[in-house]
């Protein structure tokens, strides 16, 4: 197995960028303290932008994972399975 062709996400400062942003954008420390209002559909403004942050997290590592991860049991898998068809 080719170490070059393995790729991990934890090495792309890019990816670490955006879980920043989402971090950083999920914490009101925008909003004034003690801040209730305004409300949407009933709860604070704060209470969306941290659920949504959430969301968002979410979505983007799960992104994250299926785009930028390339795991090597899957390689060492497919070359162990061409060993033993060559064995046969």
């Amino acid at each position: 197995m080719d170490p070059s062709r393995v790729r991990e996400p934890v090495r792309n400062p890019r990816i670490w960028v955006g879980i920043g942003v989402i971090l950083l954008a999920g914490i009101p420390w925008y909003l004034p303290e003690g801040t209730i209002g305004p409300t949407v559909l009933g709860m604070p403004l704060w209470t969306l932008v941290a659920i949504g942050s959430s969301v968002s997290l979410c979505a983007y590592l799960s992104w994250v994972l299926t785009h930028h991860w390339n795991l090597v049991e899957d390689a060492e898998e497919a070359d162990a399975a061409e060993d033993s068809e060559g064995r046969c």
